[in-house]
């Protein structure tokens, strides 16, 4: 971190981290900065610079900052120098910043397309939870988040976004709406073989009894929820994860799921699940660092 502009008194509050280039496309994430920011908390605008003169780029913080500062929030600004995904990662780490929030591409060095590079290096490294935006408008204004959408597969893997859900939804009264999806391939029976047809009737009972086991697992997540008098909602899919959790999203709505499981090496949860979302749907995304993310890696 070479360079830094800071509010008076605000070194303490927790802040939120917020890459942006100079760009309108980067810029797109600091609406939804403004709408996690609670009063207390603090946005952090950060610029990565492939050397040492900061000057230009601290005056296009500057500009961003002032927009945030005239509608109430505390910003501080940073520069620094390096490889952009990792001083971002870094940045994260110094500032314990409890989120970072970027758009999933812009121009210029932090903003290139999610999974080409930086924002993917940053959603694979980062220790806190990044929420990802796909930047679609130039200047957007101001950005509601009326509801959380968590889905779940039965995993304690899966169930480590709970928390940062339950933050959320505590300090913006944001409901919480729990998704579970029942996948076709999950209703044929082991014993049947490949292009054997399978019994309307069987079939059926094994939808069913799926359906039901989703809904008892959800019910019960659910009411842990509401005995902490949070608002929660659950709601069963059938059909592929991803384009069912995509089609059941709206206006308004942020999803936040673990992003990514340890089997030897990082990959995502749920093979391209979380991908696929930060990817293709309109909502954003947060993905948060599976319970076994060593800090650092």
């Amino acid at each position: 971190m070479s360079e830094e502009t800071r509010d008076t008194g605000a070194s303490a509050a927790i802040c939120i981290l917020v890459p942006i280039d100079g760009s309108a496309e980067a810029n797109a994430a600091l609406p939804y900065a403004a709408a996690l920011a609670t009063p207390g908390m603090e946005i952090v605008l950060l610029t990565v610079v492939p050397s040492a003169d900061a000057d230009t780029a601290r005056a296009s913080l500057e500009t961003a900052a002032q927009r945030l500062r005239v509608a109430g929030r505390s910003v501080r600004t940073e520069v620094a120098a390096g490889d952009p995904a990792r001083s971002i990662v870094d940045t994260a780490a110094d500032l314990g910043a409890e989120m970072i929030v970027m758009a999933s591409h812009g121009r210029g060095a932090v903003g290139r397309a999610i999974h080409g590079s930086v924002a993917d290096q940053v959603g694979r490294e980062s220790p806190v939870p990044v929420m990802v935006i796909r930047a679609r408008q130039a200047e957007p204004g101001p950005v509601g988040i009326t509801r959380l959408v968590v889905p779940l597969d039965g995993s304690p893997r899966a169930e480590a976004a709970l928390p940062v859900a339950i933050t959320i939804s505590r300090r913006l009264g944001t409901p919480i709406s729990l998704v579970r999806v029942v996948e076709p391939t999950d209703l044929v029976p082991p014993a049947v073989g490949m292009g054997e047809a399978i019994p309307f009737e069987i079939y059926d009972e094994a939808e069913k009894e799926l359906e039901q086991k989703a809904r008892h697992y959800l019910d019960t997540v659910a009411q842990k929820l509401r005995e902490q008098g949070l608002p929660v909602a659950t709601s069963v899919l059938m059909g592929s994860p991803a384009s069912s959790i995509e089609k059941a999203t709206h206006l308004g709505d942020v999803l936040v799921l673990s992003s990514r499981e340890r089997t030897g090496v990082m990959r995502w949860l749920l093979g391209s699940v979380a991908e696929q979302l930060t990817r293709e749907d309109e909502s954003p995304v947060i993905l948060v660092p599976g319970p076994d993310h060593p800090a650092g890696e």
